[in-house]
């Protein structure tokens, strides 16, 4: 069937596309996801095949995916390596519910073995989903800290998921509208977004002013949290994302997790590191918290994980953090935790991520797609913001650099141009005006000489509009 390649102009979608799409619109619940993306729920084409970082649609267009899908195919679409190793572990062994297994045992090890820190030391708990698993990393930190440790510290612009546990710690009020929550109080605080800093400051000269208000909220007991005089401590648990990538590629200053981590010692609250969307090797290191030279108590961690193939999470954590609840079997189980293909698959990731020296290749390939961005940004006034470690980046859109007036409009504009160019950008942020840019690692230069191509063609267009 003939298409058209990334970089060519089709029109979105295509005749076979809006055919197929009759039926999801009839049948398929209006809440799902792909209803919000582009410029409106029509847009988006029907696809079905795929390999490396392109995916084809039914009418034969290609699309290079930046997004991959939501940081999970890390080894790129349809990997060979992947998809043999777990076609042979289904003809082995492929379900017996939460009981021991090779790849299973094999998978702790190797887990805690690509740990920071002390964690090599640590333990592992296996979940399915990023959301579960920050359930379960709010699950463990609850048994180990003492009464009356229950509230939970979380920040603006957080996303850990749409499990109960994982939307309670999230701020945002749309997600939590008529969903159930934990009992555990849930305090939210600012999130080091430098760009757009809550405190009207300017990095390096705030003196990163966000962590002393945090460390402020302790000293009274007025403050609700903590009695310096009695030392009654309230907060059992603290979860951060390294880098915000729902909120649009988000890092923070670098010595900024060590007065966090400081904070968390000081006042014995378990330091929960999300990992989900941003770890497993993508920004040039198995875990991204390592670039801030801390190590938390717990990581919770999927996606990338097990390369997209099949569901799996897990939670790695410090020894003594686990054993709180080491005489409670059965506290936390499931059908599918610990599953031998995901587990398989999981340590086929680790194994060609190790073998092809992908840490390396994404520190690589993230640097020339960050220079190719802040090229842009030279050239077109709507970018305000460029970040990004390794191949995990963000951009922000702005009517103005001066006021940094969220472009929200153009940004859903620029977005639907780049798809009908055949390129898959995801729109993230506070005010839906920054992109994501989270691609498989083997992603090529010219590849991304492509999107920054699309991208530059794109914003033109809007900005001449």
């Amino acid at each position: 069937m003939g298409g058209k390649k990334p970089g060519e102009f089709r029109q979105v979608p295509g005749e076979r596309s809006r055919a197929l799409k009759e039926d999801l619109f009839r049948y398929e619940s209006a809440g799902t996801f792909w209803r919000c993306t582009y410029d409106s729920p029509e847009r988006l084409p029907v696809f079905e095949r795929m390999a490396g970082v392109s995916v084809w649609d039914v009418d034969g267009n290609e699309y290079i995916d930046t997004y991959g899908p939501f940081a999970a195919s890390c080894l790129g679409h349809a990997p060979k390596e992947l998809i043999d190793e777990v076609e042979d572990q289904m003809r082995t062994l492929m379900h017996i519910s939460d009981m021991p297994n090779v790849p299973r045992v094999q998978l702790v090890k190797e887990l805690v073995g690509i740990a920071p820190g002390d964690m090599k030391e640590g333990r592992v708990h296996f979940e399915v989903g990023g959301g579960p698993a920050v359930d379960l990393a709010l699950e463990i930190a609850e048994y180990a800290t003492p009464d009356p440790q229950h509230d939970i510290i979380s920040f603006f612009g957080g996303y850990h998921g749409r499990t109960i546990g994982a939307v309670s710690v999230a701020p945002n009020a749309y997600f939590r509208e008529r969903f159930p929550s934990i009992a555990n109080r849930v305090i939210r605080v600012p999130y080091p977004y430098c760009y757009r800093c809550y405190f009207d400051r300017q990095y390096p000269d705030c003196e990163l002013y966000c962590l002393k208000y945090l460390r402020r909220m302790f000293e009274s007991p007025e403050y609700g949290i903590y009695d310096p005089v009695t030392r009654t401590n309230l907060v059992s648990t603290l979860i951060i994302e390294p880098a915000q990538f729902h909120g649009g590629g988000l890092y923070p200053p670098k010595e900024y997790f060590k007065g966090l981590r400081q904070i968390c010692d000081d006042y014995g609250i378990v330091f929960i590191d999300d990992e989900i969307a941003i770890g497993m090797g993508r920004t040039g290191k198995w875990f991204c918290i390592e670039h801030y030279g801390v190590t938390p108590d717990l990581i919770t961690v999927s996606k990338a994980l097990s390369g997209g193939v099949w569901p799996l999470s897990a939670v790695i954590g410090r020894r003594h953090v686990f054993d709180a609840w080491a005489d409670r079997p059965d506290k936390h189980m499931g059908t599918w935790h610990g599953n031998a293909v995901g587990c398989r698959a999981a340590l086929t990731v680790i194994r060609e991520i190790k073998r092809r020296d992908l840490l390396q290749r994404c520190e690589e390939m993230g640097k020339y797609f960050l220079d190719g961005l802040r090229e842009l940004q030279g050239r077109h006034r709507l970018i305000g913001d460029v970040q990004g470690l390794g191949l995990g980046l963000g951009l922000e859109l702005v009517r103005d650099r001066k006021t940094k007036e969220p472009a929200d409009e153009e940004t859903v504009r620029v977005l639907s141009r780049a798809l009908e160019y055949g390129v898959l950008i995801c729109r993230a942020s506070y005010y839906g005006n920054r992109m994501t840019f989270m691609p498989p690692y083997v992603i090529e230069r010219s590849e991304i000489d492509t999107v920054i191509d699309v991208l530059d063609r794109s914003l033109g267009e809007v900005e001449r509009r």
